[in-house]
């Protein structure tokens, strides 16, 4: 385990104090295999402090056309390494960064960790969200978001999808048991951090699963797959901007992004259940190992049309928008149906944040989503903002700051 403390304390007389501090309650004691189980951390190293005016500086090219919230703490910046799990049981190493606001002695609270999984951005290693603010890509200003949220005292925790970070592996993407693995494994993690590690300001947190297009997909597979993988854990809320919850409606509606799914599902399932052969147009079939692994996600919605009559084969678009995927292609309805998320019965309050003109998932996909949540046990309450498209994440900031920091009278049991 590796542990690099802030520049305050390494200069300080309580540096050894502290790192032994944090070494024995984030390893614990004697056990041969430390890092064994899911949510452990592996290592944790500090990056930078950033001043409130820092924070502002760094999230005013997100809120371009909206007013920016001014922070109101510093943020200590970490990069965290932690134990997960692959679908296939295998462990996993993923990859976060953490926002931790700086409070005044003295003003200990239960804060709001808020856990954010970004949009697509592709399947490869280059295209991982942790890799956008130091290549000064424009994906979604993922970090900006997050840190944002950490300027007006929530904990943030951004981590990558499991498969990034590692040679030998894609990202796992829409896999919904890979993401929920992820974003509650941050959370796991970072609690350990904030109780054990020596922070000040916080006595318990409220555990939000958030997230944006593909993050919202994630978020709520965190929710579905809560008390099976993480029974310990309370979430007490589901934040979704735009969330693409619904993998067959994805593809009539989005379809830019199936190719991503086929490539992974095939990879995960095997050829003989999700033969992306079956799906896609002649022109784009042939190549589609090559045109995936070649670019991240602004590439591949340049390089594939939207029309779903264009991308697939004309069987399979019948099928597709007739309603008989189920009947023509099972394999690929399984694999599609199984890893659409939120509709487990998991009964954590939901926030979801949809624009008028979304392109990606519509209003009427997202309104019967809505129903559908509240019919298998959800409070759902549905914020729609007007000429908005699908990225809703700043017109809804002070919207989901409010709801995060409502009275905590509801959430999963436990």
């Amino acid at each position: 385990m590796i542990i690099t403390t802030p520049p305050f304390i390494r200069s300080s007389p309580f540096r050894r104090a502290f790192t032994l501090f944090l070494l024995a309650f984030l390893c614990g004691s004697s056990a041969p295999d430390l890092f064994a189980a899911p949510g452990d951390i592996v290592s944790l190293d500090f990056e930078k402090r950033m001043t409130p005016s820092d924070v502002d500086a760094f999230i005013e090219k997100l809120f371009v056309g909206y007013e920016a919230p001014k922070a109101k703490y510093p943020v200590d910046v970490y990069w965290l390494k932690f134990e997960s799990l692959y679908p296939d049981g295998e462990k996993a190493v993923a990859t976060a960064q953490v926002f931790m606001p700086s409070f005044e002695p003295g003003d200990v609270a239960v804060r709001p960790l808020y856990a954010f999984g970004p949009g697509s951005t592709g399947v490869i290693d280059a295209c991982r969200p942790s890799r956008e603010h130091l290549s000064r890509l424009h994906w979604g200003y993922y970090r900006a978001h997050t840190l944002a949220h950490a300027g007006q005292g929530a904990i943030g925790v951004m981590p990558d999808y499991l498969g990034f970070g590692d040679p030998d592996r894609d990202q796992y993407y829409m896999v919904a048991k890979a993401e929920a693995s992820a974003m509650l494994d941050s959370i796991r993690a970072v609690k350990t951090i904030v109780v054990r590690g020596g922070f000040g300001g916080v006595s318990d947190t409220r555990n939000y699963v958030a997230g944006f297009s593909q993050g919202g997909h994630a978020a709520f597979a965190a929710a579905d797959c809560l008390k099976s993988y993480a029974p310990e854990l309370r979430l007490d809320g589901v934040i979704g901007y735009g969330p693409s919850a619904d993998l067959i409606a994805l593809f009539k509606e989005f379809p830019d992004v199936a190719p991503m799914v086929l490539y992974t599902f095939r990879n995960l399932y095997g050829k003989e259940a999700v033969d992306p052969d079956l799906a896609l147009a002649k022109v784009f079939a042939p190549s589609l190992d090559y045109d995936i692994t070649r670019q991240c996600v602004g590439g591949m919605q340049s390089y594939y049309p939207i029309d779903p009559k264009r991308l697939f084969n004309a069987e399979f678009s019948k099928a597709l928008l007739g309603g008989t995927l189920q009947k023509a292609y099972p394999g690929i309805f399984k694999a599609l149906t199984d890893n659409s998320t939120g509709l487990a019965g998991h009964g954590v309050p939901v926030l979801i944040c949809q624009g008028t003109d979304d392109i990606v998932v519509h209003g009427p996909t997202q309104a019967a989503f809505v129903k559908a949540l509240e019919e298998a046990g959800s409070t759902v309450e549905y914020n729609i903002y007007k000429g908005v498209r699908h990225d809703t994440r700043q017109a809804s900031f002070e919207d989901v700051q409010a709801w995060m920091n409502r009275p905590a009278d509801t959430g999963s049991d436990r």
